[in-house]
């Protein structure tokens, strides 16, 4: 498969969980790129990882779901699934 192939729509969807793993990938990607030291982001990063199918920080999982409230909101959708 090629890059192309991957590259994402604006018409694409994507699950919750999808979009939270993706925000971590952009933090610390875009952190890097400004040079930034991994410490300065790791505390984040570290409490977002999954562990067991379930998020290690469950107070960041909920701060996730409400910013994806948000945005639904915003974008004039629904905030039920």
């Amino acid at each position: 498969m090629t890059e192309t192939a991957l590259e994402p729509k604006p018409s694409d969807t994507i699950t919750v969980i999808e979009g939270f793993d993706a925000m971590r990938v952009f933090l610390a990607t875009v952190w890097q790129r400004q040079g930034k030291a991994a410490e300065d982001i790791a505390s984040i990063l570290g409490r977002s990882k999954w562990a067991d199918g379930s998020p290690a920080d469950p107070a960041l999982w909920q701060d996730w779901l409400m910013a994806v409230r948000v945005c639904r909101l915003a974008a004039g959708g629904s905030i039920l699934p």
